[in-house]
């Protein structure tokens, strides 16, 4: 308990006793407070005489402080709950590579449109590394597309993605002999390597690269076949390569630390990002 909230409730009352009881504590509890103060400013607060307690002159002092502090922390809490609901500061958002990519942009366009004063910083990597940053508090929130358990964190499912199987307009698929995949700890990967799997694709050969536009190009130019996402597909992409349907769905996560205070910038930027 505040010692000064006990300095304050023991002057009023003039009894360690009824001041126990008017905070809801035990008398020693009370003693023990009084003593932190003595201890803490090396003063004697209470003097008694006859059996009358009254404060000595340090203890004044200390009790004149502890009314200022009083007021102040009640003024505080007054203004933050009379003042206007404000949104600004600023935030970090951790996203994987393809939606960071290719859905984020809208997300943040919008914010920025309607809260000027709201900064969100995007960093862009890997699923594994975005989660490593989001449990080490180096970011508010991470966003992947990976489902994983983890104790330190809360998941909830935002978005569904479809897996596409892409090669060059007029290629046969059966005469690939590359695949491009996405570098390991993307969370873009198991579902290519599913894929790769469910395809018969064992004995292709696998280039590894850490950025889907690039694997597009690669592609169109007739360089190979890959397994992306299609939310990644621009108009542009379609008019210049075969995309094939695959059973192979997933969803993209937006994670939090248990342990993070959710403010409203924060909820507000969380409930944005969960409109699809």
């Amino acid at each position: 308990m505040d010692p000064f909230k006990v300095l304050i409730e023991v002057v009023k009352t003039s009894s360690y006793t009824k001041a126990a009881q008017n905070l809801y504590t035990s008398q020693p509890s009370i003693s023990r407070d009084i003593k932190r103060l003595e201890h803490d400013y090396d003063v004697k607060v209470f003097e008694f005489k006859h059996s009358n307690m009254r404060l000595t002159s340090d203890g004044e002092t200390l009790f004149r402080y502890a009314l200022q502090k009083q007021r102040l922390e009640d003024r505080l809490r007054k203004q933050l709950k009379q003042a206007p609901h404000t949104i600004s500061g600023e935030l970090i958002i951790g996203s994987s590579y393809t939606y960071g990519e290719y859905r984020l942009s809208e997300h943040l366009a919008d914010l920025a449109l309607k809260y000027p004063q709201l900064y969100v910083h995007a960093k862009l990597d890997n699923s594994e590394h975005i989660l490593e940053h989001l449990k080490h508090n180096r970011i508010d929130v991470g966003i992947v597309e990976k489902e994983m358990q983890d104790n330190a964190l809360n998941k909830i499912k935002i978005e569904h993605d479809d897996l596409v199987l892409i090669c060059r307009k007029g290629q046969d698929i059966n005469q690939a002999s590359t695949f491009y995949i996405r570098e390991r700890g993307s969370g873009t990967r198991a579902y290519q390597e599913k894929g790769i799997e469910t395809l018969n694709l064992d004995d292709i050969f696998l280039v590894e690269m850490n950025n889907t536009t690039l694997i597009k190009n690669m592609v169109r130019s007739g360089m190979g076949i890959s397994i992306i996402s299609s939310t990644t597909l621009t108009p542009y992409d379609q008019e210049h390569l075969s995309v094939i349907p695959l059973d192979i769905q997933r969803d993209f996560y937006l994670f939090t630390h248990k342990h993070k205070y959710i403010d409203d910038n924060l909820n507000l930027l969380i409930e944005h990002l969960k409109q699809q």
